[in-house]
């Protein structure tokens, strides 16, 4: 084969290869959804309603006419169902939909799920051609169902002019446009079937139904051509217009009714732009100026139009109702207050119309109408062309026209009109708590914020600068912020506000008292000096400050025994704990058995314990818990034995006597007195080798004879104090002997002396020391008692010269004769040995006795017979303990021979060469009379410690008897066990964010282990591992527990816990609101006071009115009021005509109280103008408080005031506005908002008069609310300053001094410490470290200085300061 013929095979290989790869089928990459092609309706409809395609696009242009199925156009049976989340593609291509001669109601319907429609070729459209009589809508979306448009076209006609109308989308559910194009119309172009706006005959682009809770439209583009309705209700859903572009008329209509309530406003626009007419409809009565329906804060408007204003600016039902029963006299009308359910806060307008059609000429209608436009405005203002208008001044920008009283702003030149919103000329900017924004409410009726007390917190106010246009037109800012706590209803504190300033700062300490503290910033504006009326522009915080969520601080430490574990014997202790500063408490305990359970032992609560019987036994323990007040967790000692204690008591010698047996026979012995329930007995048939050793090897002697013995033996008795439940045998041993005879034989002679001490003839205590030139007599005992046979003995020195002699008696004692005593005479100083000597060639003696004849006493020295007790028992210690040494008694024989020594504990070190006495040794350590355990012992090793004396001339040691000394064990501490763990708070509920650190103790907290912390749910509650702190994240329960080995414990956190309130109290909280406490007291429910209807006071110029549910926070007896001024208007009775006088009254329009009845109108004069209206101007209403007897008496127009003092009166002074008037009989330029108080006195002399100024006074005083305020010093002192308003009562000629109080409680224990005429008290003395409470009382005092009102302490809010030095 050439190679031209293998290289073309080649080539056609390839390209086989090539053409089966284009065949193949493609994976689509995993960014690119999979779609699906529909080239018919029917492929179209069986895809979007099968759900399973998800995305759908056209593949060519689908006419139904085209098809065979549906040449004669679609019917019900072809209306497309969606149920499923789709996507469809027009992908440029057009659908075009006929009904024919068909009746279809809907083509498209969005039953659930999504629909989203987009066009991602050029030209796509979907095209409803209704060839019908209309009445159709080409898709409906149903509540439970969304529609999205993000391009694309959707279009519809209806071919016959005066058919029914036609709509694009009918919503019950959920719109979203996004982009494309929406045209909905008549063949011909039109838009009404019938030349007027209806939901039947008209054609709509969009038409969202408003009397379903499931409807909501947002519109961020597209254009519409057609109408567009879209329904705002209060049932959940918020509709958003913030693009867009609407060439027809617009409707915005509201589900509103009287006093609906809003949480949240419906409807918010803040684009688009609408070139029809757009029009609010719906609209009603709203008591509360806080219930908002819909915003409008951007976009352009042609032209928009408020429908039914009249139902708004006020009740009109109610004014109604009064206008017919009043004979349709508009002067008897009750006119109530309303205000806009939506704000103009931003946009640019053509035209602004509100209709009205509510006889405008009233002015009290006009002033209505005026308040209303203010609080739409927001305190914003409107601009036309370059004219500006405030939102106070905004009656100059609304132009009333025709009989009808619509009301439009003024355009004569058809300039834009532009809404100006508040922050753009002035007003509130935002109010941040710890530097986070929160809301402000305008009334007392708003919400709370929520802390608790554990850290303080930053209130800021911060407002705008004023607009260039106000400053220009002379206007400054006129700001104070008021505060408020909740259970008073007096104004705690008010800061004045610099005009310059844009920021008010409030800090609430931390610690503050858990209550609720309110803060009202007024944010105002005056004018040259004087206040602008300005509608609520109160800006209301109310803080709930809890008690800081807390869980108890806990104890740490560790405690030991200073002392040994005896029976009978003083247990002392020592403990280190943290923190120093709490108070431990003891608490001994006792175990019975090998278990775990400690029963306390009652009355044993101090640091040092004595052991007793029930603490003894082989699995019996003691030990000591210390706990604290105020901490958590408890700190033990470990499990101790209580040892037995030594018996160092020295039993009577046994009495014995020989018996026979009945052969005859010395077989048995007796003992009188045998005390078997104390001591024990042994005999032995040897002889002792000293009296201080038990003997080994002995026969226990178990009753008082003892039988079976070798007769002619000698038999030797020992007897101790036996071991019991608590104590050692005894140390000290008594013996005597006994021969087996029918001649009891003497075994040794026993000497006493005249203080009973026992001299054995051989052992310890047998040396007889007496003074030189002195005699002692000894008494002479028999051992055996009964002996009645021995050989005579002689009482002598041993030896030759020696330093005594016997003088009594000098001559042998011979067998059976009687012997009593004996007595020697010091004679020279020195030691030498009595003996009772009897025998032949090698003398045999029946005694020996040491005597040592002395001539000082403290000559004897350590040469003294020296008794130590008691005995000391071995003990073990643990590394780091510090033992306090035992304590002891050590006596002397004869007393006072140890004057030149001193006693003192050493550790005793043997070696090959003898023994050292030391302070320490590798284990333990002598420190200040304390024994300090350095390191543990190793295998059987111990330490022994032994009472020495030492030489005060030489220092030389000597040890004492053996008895005098103990073992010490030092081991390593043991391990106390863990018993489980305790955490507190076991509950705790939080706010989002708060946090709380938990405590948490090992028990006991001294137990091995290391504790650590974790959340089954850190979404809700997140724990620190290492230190138990609780943050919280959002709402639900948590567990967080604490881990110690294979013990745990938990505390359940709750976070925004379901507060629950029922049947709570109600509690005032402030003048807007009272509250109820939740069950738990971690949070406050508040609400508005729930008032009855304005009375009158009889007397006054006031009325009042009564909460019926909290009580008063003062007189808590009975329920909270509050009392106010009378508001009073004129009333025309008879309007005066041309030439004829009229008649008026003035009527309170809060309780309708009458005054000035009768009062004269002057005639009109002739020449009077045609067409004006027959009511009377707007009059003022300052607001003016007469004390005394007097009266005000107020123009026709409200401006001027003519004051008159009553008989026996005359006038002391007047203040407006808090400045000094003078005795000025007559006011001018009087206006609403000023307040005016006129104070007559008493003239002297007049008794009558004097008596009701008094009561008077009395009244004003009862009703004073006093506030003390304190500081402390440079000195350290503490000043007090009352605060109050006594001007008035000074002004009548009376008297002002202030007694202050102090006490160490809140609320009772007030003790008088200075009365004088100063509000100022400078308190120099106290108790460091005390916290005092301040209040103080106001007396009042005529001229002659008697006493006729004072306040009662419970009228002065408290001041407290610690006082420091």
């Amino acid at each position: 084969m050439t190679k031209t013929n293998i290289r073309k095979r080649a080539i056609s290989i390839l390209l086989i290869l090539m053409v089966m790869l284009t065949m193949m089928p493609m994976t689509a990459s995993a960014e690119e959804p999979e779609w699906t092609t529909v080239n018919s309706f029917d492929e179209l409809k069986e895809a979007m309603q099968q759900g399973t395609k998800t995305n759908i696009k056209l593949g060519k242009d689908i006419n139904t006419n085209d098809e065979e199925n549906h040449r004669y156009g679609l019917t019900p049976y072809d209306t497309i169902r969606v149920g499923n989340t789709i996507t469809l593609d027009l992908n440029g291509k057009k659908l075009t939909l006929n009904s024919g001669n068909n009746r279809m109601s809907i083509y498209i319907r969005v039953v659930s799920g999504s629909l989203t429609v987009q066009n991602s070729v050029s030209g796509g459209e979907i095209f409803l051609n209704d060839e019908y009589k209309g009445g159709s809508s080409l898709m409906q979306v149903e509540p439970e169902a969304t529609f999205t448009l993000k391009s694309g076209t959707l279009r519809a006609t209806t071919p016959k002019p005066r058919s029914n109308g036609i709509t694009l989308i009918e919503n019950h559910g959920t719109v979203n446009i996004e982009g494309g194009t929406l045209t909905c119309t008549q063949k011909d172009g039109s838009l009404n079937a019938n030349g007027q706006l209806d939901d039947w005959s008209s054609c709509y682009a969009l038409l969202s139904q408003s009397n379903s809770g499931s409807v909501q439209t947002t519109i961020s583009g597209g254009t519409f051509t057609g109408y567009v309705e879209v329904g705002v209700n209060n049932k959940g859903k918020q509709s958003t217009i913030s693009g867009g572009t609407f060439n027809n008329d617009t409707i915005f209509k509201l589900s509103d009714e009287k006093n609906m309530t809003w949480t949240a406003p419906g409807l918010t626009i803040s684009g688009g732009t609408f070139k029809g007419e757009t029009s609010l409809k719906g609209l009603c009565y709203h008591e509360k100026s806080t219930d908002i329906a819909a915003i409008i804060s951007g976009g352009t408007f042609d032209s928009l139009k408020v429908v039914m204003l009249r139902v708004w600016v006020i009740d009109y039902e109610l004014f109604k109702q009064t206008y017919e029963a009043g004979g349709r006299d508009l002067s008897k009308a009750t006119l109530k207050q309303g205000y806009a359910p939506y704000q103009f806060l931003g946009g640019t307008y053509g035209d602004l119309h509100f209709g009205n059609a509510i006889y405008p000429e009233c002015d009290p209608i006009l002033e209505r109408t005026h308040k209303a436009f203010r609080q739409l405005l927001r305190n914003g203002g409107i601009k036309v062309g370059d004219t500006f208008y405030p939102f106070f001044d905004i009656e100059k920008a609304i132009l009333e026209y025709g009989s009808s009283g619509d009301f439009d702003v003024e355009n004569p030149n058809n300039e834009t009109i532009t809404v100006i919103p508040d922050v753009a000329m002035w007003g509130m900017k935002s109010v941040t708590l710890d530097g986070t924004e929160i809301n402000y409410a305008k009334d007392w009726n708003g919400t709370f914020e929520r802390m608790d007390n554990s850290t303080a917190h930053t209130l800021k106010f911060e407002w705008y600068p004023l607009a260039q246009e106000l400053k220009d037109a002379g206007y400054s800012y006129n700001a104070k912020c008021e505060h408020y706590i909740s259970g008073s209803s007096a104004v705690q504190q008010t800061d004045t506000i610099a005009a310059d300033k844009t920021t008010h700062t409030v800090t609430i300490e931390k610690g503050a008292d858990p209550k609720v503290y309110s803060f009202d910033l007024h944010l105002n504006l005056k004018k040259d000096s004087s206040s602008v009326g300005i509608f609520s522009n109160e800006h209301i915080v109310k803080l709930v400050v809890n008690e800081a969520p807390a869980a108890p601080p806990t104890l740490s430490g560790k405690v030991y025994y200073t002392s040994g574990i005896v029976y009978n014997r003083p247990i002392s202790t020592a403990a280190s704990v943290t923190p120093a500063e709490a108070t431990k408490s003891y608490q001994w305990q006792r175990r019975m058995d090998s278990g775990s359970t400690w029963e306390n032992i009652a009355d044993a609560t101090s640091g040092q314990y004595t052991p007793v019987a029930a603490d003894m036994g082989e699995n019996v323990r003691i030990r000591v818990k210390i706990t604290a007040e105020g901490y958590l967790g408890e700190i033990v000692g470990a499990p101790v034995k209580v040892s037995k204690a030594a018996n160092d008591n020295t039993p009577a010698p046994p009495a014995v006597e020989a018996q026979k047996d009945d052969s005859g026979a010395y077989t048995k012995f007796v003992i009188s007195e045998f005390n078997s329930s104390n001591q024990e007995y042994v005999y032995t048939t040897s002889a002792p080798t000293s009296g201080s050793e038990w003997p080994t090897g002995g026969t226990e002697i178990t009753s008082a004879t003892v039988k079976n013995l070798t007769a002619g033996s000698t038999y030797y008795i020992y007897t101790r104090y036996k071991e019991s439940d608590t104590h050692t045998a005894g140390s000290k041993i008594s013996s005597s002997s006994v021969l087996l005879d029918e001649i009891t034989k003497l075994n040794r002679i026993i000497l006493t002396d005249a203080s009973g001490k026992v001299y054995s003839s051989y052992g310890n205590g047998n040396t007889i020391y007496i003074q030189k030139g002195t005699s002692m007599t000894l008494n002479v005992t028999k051992n055996p008692v009964g002996a009645n046979k021995w050989s005579a003995f002689t009482f002598k020195s041993q030896y030759g010269t020696v330093p005594f002699t016997v003088t009594d008696p000098t001559s042998s004692v011979v067998s059976g004769s009687t012997i009593s005593s004996v007595t020697i005479h010091g004679d020279t100083k020195g030691e030498g040995t009595l003996v009772a000597e009897y025998g032949g060639y090698t003398p045999q003696y029946y005694g020996t006795w040491r005597v040592h004849v002395y001539e000082n006493i403290s000559d004897i020295g350590t040469g003294a017979e020296i008794t130590v007790s008691t005995s000391f028992p071995d003990t073990t210690m643990y590394v780091g303990d510090t033992m306090t040494l035992p304590e002891y008694t050590v006596t002397a024989y004869p007393e006072g021979a140890l004057a030149n020594y001193n006693l003192a504990w050493r550790i005793i070190k043997t070696s090959s060469t003898g023994f050292a006495h030391l302070t320490q040794d590798d284990n333990i350590e002598l420190v200040d009379g304390k024994l300090k355990a350095k390191a543990a012992h190793t295998g059987s090793n111990k330490t022994r410690l032994e009472l020495v004396t030492i030489n005060k001339n030489d220092n030389t040691i000597k040890s004492l008897s053996p008895l005098a000394g103990f073992y010490v064990t030092v081991t390593e501490a043991p391990t106390i066990a863990l018993t489980g763990i305790t955490v507190a708070p076991k509950k705790v509920n939080l706010d989002i964010n708060g946090t709380i650190t938990l405590s948490a103790v090992k028990q006991p907290v001294n137990a091995d282990g290391i504790l650590s912390w974790a959340s089954d749910n850190p979404t809700v509650a997140e724990v620190d591992s290492t230190t138990g702190k609780v943050t919280a994240k959002a709402q639900g329960t948590a567990k967080i527990t604490a881990t110690c080995g294979t013990e745990s414990a938990s505390c359940t956190v709750t976070v925004d816990h379901t507060h629950d309130y029922n049947g709570q109290p109600y509690l005032y909280l402030d003048p807007g609101s009272h509250y109820q406490e939740c069950k738990t007291g971690d949070d406050f429910k508040m609400e508005a006071h729930d008032f009855t209807a304005w009375a009158e006071v009889n007397g006054t110029n006031n009325h009042s009115r009564t909460c019926s549910k909290c009580k008063d926070p003062i007189a808590k007896s009975i329920n909270y009021s509050e009392t106010a001024a009378h508001t009073w208007v004129w009333v025309v009775d008879t309007p005066a005509a041309a030439g004829v006088a009229g008649k008026k009254h003035e009527k309170c329009t809060g309780c309708n109280a009458t005054r000035n009845v009768d009062t004269v109108i002057p005639a009109l004069p002739n020449h009077a103008a045609s067409g004006g209206g027959s009511y009377a101007p707007t009059t003022q209403k300052p607001e003016i408080t007469i004390i005394g007897s007097g009266k005000a008496e107020l123009s026709a127009d409200g401006k001027t005031a003519t004051i008159t003092a009553a008989a026996g009166y005359e006038l002391a002074s007047v203040v407006l506005n808090g400045k000094e008037m003078g005795k000025v009989e007559k006011l001018t330029g009087l206006k609403t908002g000023d307040k005016v108080t006129i104070t007559f006195r008493a003239k002297a002399g007049e008794k009558d008069g004097k008596e009701e100024t008094d009561k008077m006074i009395a009244r004003e005083v009862s009703k004073l609310r006093l506030t003390a305020r304190s500081a402390r010093t440079a000195k350290k002192n503490v000043k007090l300053v009352v605060k109050s308003d006594l001007k008035a009562i000074t002004d009548a000629g009376y008297t002002v001094e202030y007694k202050f109080y102090r006490s160490t409680k809140k609320s009772a224990g007030y003790k008088a410490m200075k009365t004088g005429k100063s509000g100022i008290y400078i308190n120099t003395y106290g108790k460091k470290g005390t916290l005092y409470y301040y209040k103080v009382k106001v007396m009042v005092y005529d001229k002659d200085g008697n006493l006729i009102a004072q306040t009662a302490l419970k009228q002065c809010k408290y001041a407290s300061r610690l006082w420091t030095k």
